[in-house]
C-alpha cells in the first residue's frame, strides 16, 4: 500500500517542499513540489526583523515624552510662582518668548554673580530640564552606605580600599570624558557648566554635546553643583527661594525612577493560576530546580542495558550535596554515588554541572550562623533580602531585627542573588518537593501532589490549528506560513501520512571530527573557568564597579574575545586593562552589522571601546575606519597576530556592503531555522503524521549524488540565485528516513575503517527511483513560486527620509506666519523619496487607450481602512473618474505573468517606482537582485501592454493558479 510522504525545508524567509508517493519501503514518484517565499531575501537590504527597530524609536519617543512632560511640570509650577511671563501658557511657540528673556547661558553664567531679574531666574530654572546630564540607573555598591565607617572597614579588609578606587578611577570610557570636561572647564577658570559654555561664544552653546569631534559628556552632578551655587546666591535678592521651593525644583529636573520590576509582567503558575512564578532566588525554587534534575538523572547499566533511575538513597545522598553546593561536577557525582568514570548520565550530554542552591552557598559564605537557623527563618532572611531594596534600610533592618554584627551585614548586602523566577509558585514547589525527595519524578510527584497527569497528547485533527505565540517573530511568521501551506496541500491532496523536516544538524562521520569538537568544547569551559577567576580578581580590585557575584555569559565572552584578540581593542589597537574589561568602557560589537547580516555567530564578534564602537556604527570595519590609512594599517597588523582559527572572522574586517549583499548569509540564520524545526516538529504532531528531522548537511549530500544541483545551474553547485532549490532541498529530505540514515552510517563507518581520511563524497548511494532527476526536471519547469505578496497596512505611511515637501520660496511655521531659520533638505515633490508603497492602481483612459498608474503609499489605504474623516470605502480604489476606467491593482510580490515568444511566462511584481511610472518584474524564481537578465522594466504604458501582454494572477500557498478577474 503506498503512502503519502512530505519533505519540508525550512528557512527564516522561506519553506520548500516536496510531496512524494512511497511504495515498497521507498519513494517512487512525484506528486507535486513547490516553494513558498514570505520575507524578502534579496533587494537593496537585508531583511531583518522589526522588532529592534521599533523597540529603538519606542524608546526614543518615551524619551522625549518623559522630557517634555518635565519642560511642562516646570513651566506650570514657575507660572505658579510668577517667575515666567503668562503669555507662555498659551503661546504656540514658547520658544521665542524664553529667547526674548535672555540667552539661557549667558544668564546661567550671571547668575553665579549677580541678581537676576524672577523672569530671568524662571528661564534659567526652565533650561536646566532641557538637559541634566547622565546617571546611572543601577544602584552601585556601596553607593549611599560609602561614609559608613563599617562599610569602609570591611572594604580595607578586603583589600577594596581607597587607594585601589583611586587608581581604577577614571577607567571608564565615559567617566574620562565627565574629567576632561571638568578639567577643561577648570582650565578656563570657570565655576560651572553654564559659565565655561557661555565663555565659548554663541555658536558652541548649542544642545548639540559632540561638535568637530569634540565630546561634551556631562554627568548629573555637574547640574546638581552648578543649581546649588546658582541658588545661594539668588537667594540674598529673592526671598521666594525657601528650601521646599529647591527640593520641589529639583525633584522636578532630577528625579529618576528607580528600575524594579513588575509583578504583573510575571507569568503565572500552570499548576496554581491564581499565583505567580516564584523567584528563583527562593529557597524554594533553588531546591526544586536540583530535585527536578536528580529525578530526571538516569545512567546506563552495562549488566541489563537499561537506563536507571537513582534510588531514593541515592536521591538522599545527592540533594544534601547539591543543598550545600552551588555547583557539582558529575565526576564528583559519581564519586558520591560510587561509580566508575565510565558510566555516563544522561545530562552529562547536555549540561556539564547540576546547580545547587546557589542562595544558601552564597548566604552561607558570609554568614557563618546560617546553618543554625531553622527553616522558616532561613526563609524570612532571603526574603528581606530580596525585598528590601535599599542598602541602607537593609542594613539596619540586619542589625536590628536580625541582631548580627557590622562586618556580616554589610558582607550580606553586597550581595547578589540570582534573577528571573522558577517555572512554578512557591505554592505548587511546596506540595511537589516532598514527593520529589522520595525519589519520584516530577510527573509522579504531579498526580500525588493531586495536580493529576500532564497532558501531552495533541488531538488529531484533519487540518493544522492557529500555531503557539512565541515572543520570536521569525519563529511566529514561519509557523503561520506553514499552516496555510500545509493546510492547502491537505485540501489538494488529502493528509500526508509521513513529514521530513530538514534542519541544520551536522551528520555524524567520524571519530576525528567529533574528538576535535570535543577538545573545542574542553578549551572553551577552561577559558570560562579563567573567566570567572579573572572576573572576581576583578570584583575585588574595583568595587565601584558594582560587579555581580559571579560572570554572566556576556562577561564570559568578552573574556574569551579578549584573549582572543590580544587584549587589545579590535579597532583601535589600544591595551584593554583587565579593570575595564568587564566594565560598561568595553563592549562587544558585531563586526558585520546585525541588522545587515543576521550573524550573531562567535565569528562575527569583537571587543573594543565604546568610543570606537560609536565611531563604526552600522558600518563595516573597513567603511568605519579604512579612511584613516595610519589606524587601517594598524587594525590589518594586529589581525596578523590572531590565531589562524580565526580567519573567517578577519575576512569579515574587509568586507563592504557591496560584498555583504553578495554574501550568503543563510548559515547565520540556522540559529532560527532550528528552532523552527524543533517547534515545527511538535505542531506537526497534530496531524497524526509520522514527523522525523532529518540534516541540511545529508540533504545537501544527497543533492550531490543524485546531481540535482545542475538543474538549476551549469555548475554542480547549488545556485543560490533560484528559489526552487528549496523544493530540490525538499525532494531530498523526502527521501531521508532513519533507515536511510542508519545504512549512511554504517558505509561511512565502514569506509572510515579502510582509509585514514573521510570524505563524504566518497560515500555512493543510488537514486530513489531511475528516474527521479527527469520528473524532478518537469516538475521544476512547471512550478511556480508562491510569494506572499505586500499587503500589509500597519507601519509607517510612508518612507522616513531627511527631506519635505517645500515648493520654494520660505518655509514656515504651522500658523503660515513665522518663517522658519533652519530646516531639512528642501527638494521638489517629484524627487522625494517614494518609499513604503502600498499599491499601484492602473488606469487607461478611455478615448486615448493611454495608461497611468496612481501610486499610493500605506498611509492613504490605512485611512481608508479606519474611515478616517469619510466612511469606509474598499483599500483598492476602482471607482475612478472619467475619462479614466480601473484595469489593475499590483503590489509588491504580486503573481503577473507576460507573453515571451507564444507562451505565458510568470513573473512576480518586485519594485514600484513613482518617480519613473514603472514596475520592476522580476522572474519568479530568482532570488538574487544581480541577474538583470532576468528582470523586467516595465512602464505603465500603452507601448509597454501592448509588447508583454501583461496578467495578474492569483496563487494560493502551494503554487496553484485561482482564476480570478482583475
Amino acid at each position: 500500500m503506498s503512502k503519502k510522504v512530505l519533505g519540508l525545508d525550512l528557512g527564516t524567509y522561506s519553506i520548500g517542499w516536496a510531496l512524494l508517493e512511497e511504495s515498497q519501503g521507498g519513494p517512487d514518484r512525484i506528486i507535486d513540489l513547490g516553494c513558498r517565499v514570505f520575507n524578502e531575501a534579496d533587494g537593496e537590504k537585508t531583511p531583518a526583523p522589526g522588532n529592534p527597530k521599533r523597540s529603538d524609536a519606542k524608546l526614543n519617543r518615551r524619551i522625549l515624552q518623559r522630557k517634555a512632560k518635565r519642560k511642562q511640570r516646570m513651566l506650570n509650577y514657575l507660572l505658579t510662582l510668577n517667575w515666567l511671563p503668562e503669555e507662555l501658557q498659551a503661546s504656540p511657540q514658547p520658544e521665542i518668548i524664553l529667547n526674548r528673556i535672555g540667552d539661557p547661558y549667558r544668564l546661567r553664567a550671571k547668575a553665579l554673580d549677580e541678581k537676576l531679574s524672577a523672569h530671568e531666574l524662571g528661564r534659567v530654572l526652565l533650561h536646566f530640564v532641557q538637559c541634566r546630564g547622565f546617571s546611572g540607573s543601577r544602584e552601585t555598591w556601596p553607593g549611599a552606605m560609602i561614609d559608613d565607617p563599617d562599610v569602609l572597614a570591611v572594604l580595607a579588609e578586603s583589600e577594596e580600599g581607597a587607594d585601589q578606587r583611586e587608581r581604577d578611577s577614571g577607567q571608564a570610557a565615559f567617566k574620562q570624558e565627565v574629567d576632561a570636561l571638568r578639567t577643561a572647564i577648570k582650565e578656563a577658570g570657570c565655576r560651572t557648566l553654564g559659565e565655561y559654555l557661555a565663555s565659548r561664544g554663541h555658536p558652541d552653546c548649542k544642545r548639540i554635546r559632540a561638535k568637530n569631534g569634540e565630546h561634551l559628556r556631562t554627568d548629573r552632578q555637574m547640574y546638581k553643583d552648578e543649581l546649588g551655587l546658582i541658588w545661594r546666591q539668588q537667594q540674598r535678592h529673592h526671598e521666594r527661594l525657601t528650601e521646599p521651593v529647591k527640593a520641589r525644583v529639583e525633584r522636578i529636573i532630577f528625579y529618576q525612577r528607580p528600575v524594579k520590576p513588575c509583578a504583573d509582567r510575571i507569568n503565572r503558575c500552570p499548576l496554581e493560576p491564581k499565583r505567580r512564578r516564584a523567584g528563583l532566588a527562593r529557597l524554594e525554587s533553588q531546591r526544586f530546580r536540583y530535585m527536578q534534575a536528580i529525578s530526571n538523572l538516569t545512567y546506563l547499566n552495562h549488566r541489563t542495558e537499561t537506563e536507571e533511575r537513582l534510588s531514593a538513597g541515592q536521591i538522599g545522598r545527592l540533594s544534601v550535596l547539591c543543598e550545600t553546593e552551588a555547583d557539582i561536577s558529575f565526576a564528583r557525582i559519581k564519586e558520591l554515588l560510587g561509580f566508575d568514570n565510565s558510566r555516563e548520565f544522561n545530562l552529562e550530554r547536555d549540561i556539564k554541572k547540576l546547580n545547587g542552591n546557589v542562595t544558601a552557598w552564597q548566604i552561607r559564605k558570609v554568614f557563618s550562623g546560617w546553618d543554625n537557623l531553622g527553616t522558616g527563618k532561613q526563609q524570612a532572611l532571603v526574603e528581606d533580602l530580596l525585598t528590601i531594596n535599599k542598602k541602607s534600610v537593609l542594613r539596619k533592618r540586619l542589625l536590628g531585627h536580625w541582631g548580627l554584627d557590622s562586618a556580616t551585614v554589610v558582607k550580606l548586602c553586597q550581595l547578589s542573588l540570582e534573577p528571573g523566577y522558577s517555572p512554578l509558585s512557591s505554592k505548587a514547589i511546596n506540595k511537589l518537593l516532598p514527593f520529589l525527595y522520595q525519589g519520584q519524578s516530577v510527573a509522579e510527584a504531579r498526580v500525588s501532589a493531586g495536580y493529576g497527569p500532564e497532558v501531552q497528547a495533541v488531538a488529531q485533527k484533519d487540518k493544522l490549528a492557529v500555531p503557539p505565540e512565541t515572543a520570536n517573530p521569525v519563529l511566529q511568521k514561519g509557523l503561520h506560513e506553514l499552516r496555510r501551506l500545509i493546510n492547502a496541500l491537505i485540501a489538494e491532496y488529502g493528509k500526508p501520512d509521513a513529514i521530513r523536516v530538514q534542519m541544520a544538524r551536522e551528520l555524524k562521520m567520524n571519530s576525528r571530527r567529533y574528538a576535535a569538537f570535543g577538545r573545542q568544547q574542553k578549551a572553551r569551559d577552561r577559558m570560562n573557568e579563567k573567566a570567572v577567576l579573572m572576573f572576581q580578581r576583578v570584583k575585588r580590585q574595583n568595587p565601584h564597579l558594582a560587579l555581580t557575584d559571579a560572570p554572566g555569559k556576556t562577561d564570559q565572552l568578552k573574556y574569551r574575545l579578549w584573549q582572543d584578540q590580544r587584549r587589545l581593542c579590535a579597532y583601535s589597537g589600544q591595551r584593554i586593562a583587565p579593570s575595564a574589561l568587564f566594565g560598561p568602557e568595553v563592549e562587544i560589537d558585531h563586526i558585520l552589522p546585525y541588522s545587515e547580516s543576521l550573524d550573531d555567530s562567535y565569528m562575527n564578534k569583537a571587543l573594543c571601546f565604546v568610543k570606537e564602537k560609536s565611531v563604526k556604527g552600522r558600518k563595516t570595519p573597513i567603511e568605519a575606519f579604512g579612511g584613516n590609512e595610519a589606524q587601517w594599517h594598524q587594525i590589518e597588523q594586529n589581525l596578523k597576530r590572531w590565531d589562524r582559527s580565526l580567519a573567517s572572522k578577519q575576512k569579515r574586517f574587509f568586507m563592504n556592503a557591496a560584498t555583504m549583499r553578495k554574501a550568503d548569509f543563510i548559515g547565520s540564520q540556522l540559529n532560527d531555522a532550528r528552532r523552527i524545526s524543533r517547534v515545527v516538529h511538535d505542531y506537526l504532531q497534530q496531524l497524526d503524521a509520522a514527523v522525523t528531522v532529518s540534516t541540511g548537511r545529508a540533504a545537501a549530500w544527497l543533492r550531490r549524488q543524485w546531481d540535482l544541483n545542475g538543474l538549476l545551474g551549469e555548475t554542480p553547485a547549488t545556485d543560490r540565485g533560484d528559489y526552487r532549490r528549496h523544493a530540490i532541498d525538499a525532494l531530498a529530505t523526502a527521501c531521508i528516513d532513519r533507515r536511510f540514515l542508519t545504512r549512511l552510517s554504517e558505509a561511512a563507518s565502514e569506509l572510515e575503517g579502510k582509509q585514514s581520511e573521510l570524505n563524504i563524497d566518497d560515500l555512493r548511494v543510488d537514486p530513489a527511483w531511475q528516474t527521479v532527476r527527469e520528473d524532478l526536471r518537469r516538475a521544476l519547469d512547471k512550478m511556480i513560486v508562491a510569494h506572499v505578496p505586500r499587503l500589509k497596512l500597519s507601519g509607517e505611511g510612508h518612507e522616513e527620509t531627511g527631506a519635505a515637501f517645500a515648493g520654494g520660496g520660505t518655509v514656515s511655521h504651522k500658523d503660515g506666519k513665522i518663517p522658519i531659520q533652519r530646516s531639512r533638505i528642501r527638494q521638489p515633490e517629484a524627487a522625494t523619496a517614494s518609499g513604503n508603497i502600498h499599491h499601484v492602481e492602473i488606469l487607461r483612459h478611455k478615448t486615448t487607450g493611454q495608461y497611468t498608474g496612481e501610486f499610493v503609499t500605506r498611509l492613504e489605504p490605512g485611512h481608508r481602512v479606519k474611515g478616517i474623516g469619510k466612511h469606509r470605502p474598499p483599500v483598492i480604489k476602482t471607482d475612478h473618474s472619467e475619462p479614466f476606467e480601473f484595469v489593475m491593482a499590483l503590489h509588491v510580490n504580486d503573481t503577473v505573468s507576460v507573453e515571451q515568444a507564444g507562451q505565458r511566462v510568470f513573473y512576480r511584481v518586485r519594485k514600484l517606482d513613482a518617480g519613473g511610472n514603472r514596475c520592476l518584474l522580476r522572474l519568479h524564481s530568482t532570488a538574487l537582485p544581480d541577474r538583470k537578465t532576468e528582470e523586467i522594466d516595465f512602464s505603465i504604458n500603452a507601448a509597454s501592454f501592448n509588447r508583454w501582454r501583461l496578467q495578474k494572477h492569483k496563487i494560493n500557498a502551494i503554487g496553484k493558479l485561482i482564476d480570478v478577474k482583475p
